[in-house]
């Protein structure tokens, strides 16, 4: 019998909510045009036919830069049917790392300096996991996962940057990881936030090695 997180992992459950992860390249005045960081809201010119509601994660390379990252929230309006002066594509609300990402790609469309780390690879991945921060006990889901971390949104209220939070997915892991919020931001109809593990033991192990499934089963980079 296939684990919970396989299940998950092929996006074959009945009632999985997985990230749609694609990848764009743009020019710096095309990106720069569709970015309102007052709204913070970002237009793509692209997944013109997606349903409202549906989390995106996008990685955005800026062209002439060799620098991209990936902006992810969910589509809030859609411009379905294009003309000479406006093309067909999406408007993405963005909160948390996916506001500090469109940030980024803002100061990298405008040619101002920046610094560029590169880090583990992240896979689009929607797991059903259990979430504790003292009595404040939850379930959430998985947007993306690394070796050292993931991304997980619930119906609620974010925590507090730097909040301890314990994580468990039944029939992975068993005892719990330790973890450590180190974003927090709010989305419609609930909380984001980046959890950074604390990959120790057999419970670390296991975690690397479901993402390391994840990736051969084919999980989108984003």
């Amino acid at each position: 019998m296939a684990s919970e997180i396989e299940d998950d992992v092929r996006g074959k459950g009945p009632e999985d909510e997985g990230t749609l992860a694609t990848s764009l390249n743009l020019w710096p005045e095309e990106y720069l045009e569709g970015w309102e960081p007052e709204r913070s809201r970002l237009f793509l010119p692209a997944l013109a036919g997606t349903e409202l509601g549906t989390h995106t994660a996008v990685r955005i390379s800026i062209r002439g830069t060799g620098i991209a990252a990936t902006v992810d929230g969910p589509v809030v309006g859609a411009r379905r049917i294009g003309s000479s002066a406006l093309v067909p594509g999406v408007f993405l609300a963005l909160a948390g790392r996916g506001a500090s990402a469109a940030s980024y790609l803002e100061r990298v469309a405008r040619g101002q300096p920046v610094d560029f780390n590169e880090r583990d690879p992240r896979y689009s991945v929607s797991w059903r996991v259990g979430l504790r921060h003292g009595k404040w006990r939850l379930q959430a889901r998985t947007l993306n996962v690394s070796h050292e971390g993931c991304s997980v949104t619930w119906p609620g209220p974010p925590p507090t940057v730097g909040d301890p939070i314990h994580i468990w997915i039944r029939a992975l892991l068993g005892p719990t990881l330790a973890a450590e919020v180190c974003w927090a931001g709010t989305a419609p109809g609930g909380g984001t936030a980046g959890l950074r593990l604390k990959i120790l033991g057999r419970s670390g192990r296991k975690w690397r090695s479901a993402v390391d499934r994840a990736a051969e089963a084919g999980a989108p980079v984003v």
